[in-house]
């Protein structure tokens, strides 16, 4: 049988590293945490803190890569074949990362249950980005393959320099969030954003310049 690369496919990590993954998803303690990652291969900047029950699953844990001062709360969730956080970035309770590739920049703040899911396509996210609480962004649809047998819609997202994504939104497939603009809570983003613009609705739609 052929070897899947789907990074949901915990066959994938060897038994040791399924140790490791367990016990430092239920060890309290950040420091330990911290050791069993790069006993794994990761890259772990200084003043990293692992919450409780926080727990990052990789199938390479040399593609690992944490920069110096990130916050993972309490509860947060990641499983990617890919990782990168810069530095100086905080990732709320509960948020839920997973996929091949996820990059995060500097002093981003990804707050509370905010889900990234980049299982067919990448999402890059750059540095100064702050997303709300409950925020949803996926690089795939999956609805006409299921419905009509048409091809998966895959394509990158990426939400670039001192953009604001506000709670609940959600952003969809092939979307660019481009510099310093807002996206409006609740807001369904169905199209590319300009610079400097705030968009509001369902589907979002731009309602001025900043």
């Amino acid at each position: 049988m052929e070897k899947s690369n789907d990074p949901r496919d915990i066959k994938n990590i060897s038994l040791k590293n399924k140790i490791f993954i367990g016990l430092a998803m239920f060890c309290p303690f950040s420091g330990f945490k911290k050791l069993l990652y790069r006993m794994m291969g990761a890259t772990i900047g200084k003043n990293v803190f692992f919450g409780p029950q926080s727990v990052i699953i990789s199938n390479n844990y040399h593609n690992v890569k944490i920069g110096d001062n990130v916050f993972f709360s309490l509860g947060v969730a990641i499983t990617a074949d890919e990782l990168i956080i810069g530095n100086n970035t905080h990732v709320g309770y509960q948020a839920l990362m997973t996929g091949k590739k996820i990059s995060i920049g500097k002093n981003c703040n990804i707050n509370n249950r905010v889900f990234i899911e980049a299982y067919y396509a990448p999402v890059i996210i750059e540095d100064n980005v702050t997303i709300a609480g409950s925020v949803m962004i996926s690089s795939h649809d999956g609805s006409f393959m299921n419905v009509l047998g048409k091809e998966m819609i895959a394509k990158q997202i990426i939400l670039k320099k001192r953009c604001f994504i506000g709670n609940n939104a959600v952003i969809l497939p092939g979307i660019t969030i481009n510099e310093k603009s807002i996206v409006g809570a609740g807001a369904v983003v169905t199209k590319d954003v300009e610079e400097r613009t705030i968009v509001v609705g369902v589907p979002a739609k731009a309602i001025r310049k900043i």
